[in-house]
Parts: structure tokens; C-alpha cells; sequence
């Protein structure tokens, strides 16, 4: 890879499962050179997390660690404790995702490390933070999703269950904010000499996901209720003729225009309230006559008028549809032989050389892989 923006860059990833894993591997796909300790005999759990492959391997750990190098330290151990303390020094960053407060009291302390050298970057990526009510909860990724309005929740006989989930979001958007404090205290080291101790809460990130809603309830002293029950006729899903669901999205008076012309319906423009975004909410008569214009053509070919129409909408797609796209293959979100794991790049793709962050990464390390080369090179 040609374009690596935190080449040298040196990254001490002590963290376990996934929040650390999602966060040190994004520095790793932007160029960093990520070290991840790991617990004695095995290693962290992110490893075991089903489903497991024929091959024995998680996905989770086969998604997430490419580009890193293993070392197994157990920091209960003195003589391993010695060697993460002098890991630590020679790191410019330091990730991690244990309570606060659980490093201290194992003789590894960051506050007394920044001191030593402030330039240096800690960055605590947590459920729940560093401080308030709720710091010493742990996560498992879900929970924090439920304690910020976005766990999905289906009844069946008067009983809740947990709907449908592919990911905890707290995690997505923490990790990703977490790369991003990162970046910024790097050019701060770069411009001032100063580094920080971020503390990144994966809550705070998905709970300010929910920012509109907030202002609007902050501001009106009740919810918008917007999202219960709501019908919206402009911006909602039909059954295309081979039985997809697909989206419309019709919000502006040009996009409605242009789609009843192009279904030939221009009986319907009217129904659009012509203000700079409309929703159809809960035209019960619109939604029926949609629903029979959606019925004549295949998701397919409905995906197809979108792009022609030049329309907001398309078909409802689950992961392998996505994957038998051309756009995902135009895309090239992964790279790698058939019949291996695949190295799942970023989403972030540099336009001046036409490459993603993440790719040409090395595999996924074994487990203590790199003992030997990394106490040559970050030690002697």
C-alpha cells in the first residue's frame, strides 16, 4: 500500500474482545504498527467467539486482526509485567478497554506513564466511560445498545426478545470515534509535543447518534415521538413483484415528481405536499397505490429505474445479496485468494491513489506469533 498515514507509528493494543480489536485495528489498516498482547495460555477471547470456522478460527478474530502482531503477557506475572511496562514506553499509542481503574491496580499506570512522557496517547475505549454512575458496568456490546434506544425488541406471547442483530452499534461508532480522538491527538503530539488520555465511551458515541432527537427533547421538555407507529408513505418499503421489499425514498418534490412521471402516474404528484421534504405520513390511500406500481417489476429492476430516474430508494439487501453486487466487487471492500479468510478492508478509500485503507495487510496472527520479533524491535 502506497499511502500509509501513520507509517511508524508505533501501537500498544492491551484491550480484549472487541471494542480494542475494532480500534487498533483501524490504526493498523491507516499504516500504524499494532502490537497485541494478549492473555496467557490462550489468548483473548475474541478468538473463540462463535460461530467458529472449519478451520477453527472465529471471524470475529479473523475480521478484526489482520495487520497486528501477537504477544502473549500475562501482567499478573512480574517478570511479564516488567515487559508491558517497557512495551508501554516505547509506545506512541496505547489502547485498552478494561474498567477504570483495572490497569492501575495491576502496577500499569497511565497517568504516571503520561507524566513520565506526554507526548504519549492513552485511549480507554469503554462501554461506559471513565467516570459516572454506570462506569463499572461491564459490557458486552448489546447492553449498551439497549441502554441507548437502539436495540431492536420483538414480543412474541407477551415476552420480549432481542431482535434481529448483526453488531453492537455502540461498538461501531465508539471504535471509530476512538481512531478519530486518536488521529487528533497524534497531530496535536506532531504541533504541541502534548498527547491525551482519551476516554472513549462507546455509550456517549451511540447515544449522540441520537442528537436530533435529543435537541428536540431537549428543547420541547417531551419526545418527538417521531419514530412510534408513524406510517410514511413517501419513505417506506413495497413488495416488489418477486416478493423483496424495497425502499422509497421520495422526500423532495423533484424525486416525487420525477418517479410518478417515470411510473406514469402523475395523478399522484399532488400528493405531495410540496414542501422541501414530505413524508406521506399515514396516507393510507397512497401507501395502496404504491403498493400496487411496486408489485409490477422485479427489486431488480426497480433498482435499476432509481439509478435511470435518478431517485432516492432500492431493494432491502441481506449480506450475501450485498456481497453478488457489482458495486460491492466495483467497490473492493475485500480482498484475498478463494476459499480463505478475506481480508475486509475499510470504508475509508483514498481517491488520489485509488487504494482502501486496510489492504495488504498480513493475515491474522497466531497467538504469541511475534514474541521473538517484537522484543527485538521495540526493545533493543
Amino acid at each position: 500500500m502506497s499511502y500509509q498515514p501513520l507509517a511508524g507509528v508505533k501501537v500498544l493494543d492491551l484491550g480484549i474482545l472487541i471494542p480494542a480489536a475494532l480500534t487498533s485495528g483501524k490504526l493498523a489498516a491507516l499504516g500504524a504498527e499494532v502490537v497485541k498482547v494478549e492473555q496467557p495460555p490462550n489468548g483473548d477471547r475474541l478468538r473463540v467467539i462463535p460461530p467458529i470456522g472449519d478451520d477453527g478460527e472465529s471471524p470475529q478474530h479473523m475480521s478484526q486482526s489482520w495487520g497486528k502482531r501477537s504477544i502473549g503477557l500475562d501482567v499478573r506475572d512480574a517478570a511479564d509485567r516488567a515487559v508491558i511496562l517497557a512495551l508501554a514506553r516505547r509506545a506512541d499509542i496505547i489502547v485498552e478497554n478494561q474498567l477504570a481503574g483495572f490497569w492501575a491496580g495491576q502496577g500499569i499506570d497511565f497517568a504516571a506513564l503520561r507524566r513520565e512522557r506526554p507526548s504519549l496517547i492513552v485511549c480507554s475505549v469503554t462501554g461506559f466511560g471513565q467516570t459516572g454512575p454506570w462506569a463499572s458496568l461491564p459490557s458486552h456490546g448489546l447492553n449498551m445498545d439497549a441502554l441507548a434506544d437502539t436495540l431492536p425488541v420483538e414480543w412474541e406471547d407477551g415476552q420480549p426478545h432481542r431482535g434481529r442483530t448483526f453488531t453492537s452499534w455502540g461498538n461501531e461508532l465508539g471504535t471509530a470515534f476512538a481512531a478519530m480522538a486518536i488521529a487528533a491527538a497524534l497531530v496535536a503530539v506532531r504541533t504541541t509535543g502534548e498527547g491525551a488520555w482519551i476516554d472513549l465511551s462507546c455509550w456517549d458515541a451511540l447515544v449522540e447518534a441520537h442528537r436530533a432527537d435529543i435537541a428536540i427533547t431537549e428543547r420541547a421538555k417531551r419526545s418527538p415521538m417521531q419514530r412510534m407507529g408513524r406510517r410514511q408513505s413517501l419513505y417506506d418499503t413495497y413488495l416488489s413483484s418477486d416478493g423483496v421489499p424495497v425502499l422509497l425514498g421520495a422526500l423532495e418534490p423533484k424525486f416525487w415528481k420525477r418517479f410518478c412521471e417515470n411510473i406514469g402516474r402523475g395523478d399522484l404528484i399532488s400528493r405531495h405536499t410540496g414542501a422541501a421534504l414530505a413524508f406521506g405520513d399515514n396516507d393510507h390511500d397512497l401507501r395502496t397505490e404504491l403498493e400496487k406500481e411496486f408489485g409490477r417489476a422485479t427489486a431488480a429492476e426497480w433498482l435499476q429505474r432509481f439509478i435511470d430516474w435518478d431517485v432516492p430508494g432500492g431493494p432491502v439487501l441481506d449480506v450475501p445479496q450485498i456481497m453478488a453486487t457489482d458495486h460491492f466487487a466495483a467497490r473492493q471492500i475485500t480482498e484475498g485468494d478463494d476459499g480463505e479468510w478475506p481480508n475486509v478492508t475499510t470504508a475509508i478509500r483514498w481517491h488520489h491513489t485509488g487504494e482502501r485503507a486496510g489492504t495488504r495487510l498480513t493475515p491474522p496472527p497466531k497467538f504469541d506469533q511475534h514474541r521473538e520479533e517484537v522484543l527485538r524491535d521495540w526493545l533493543d
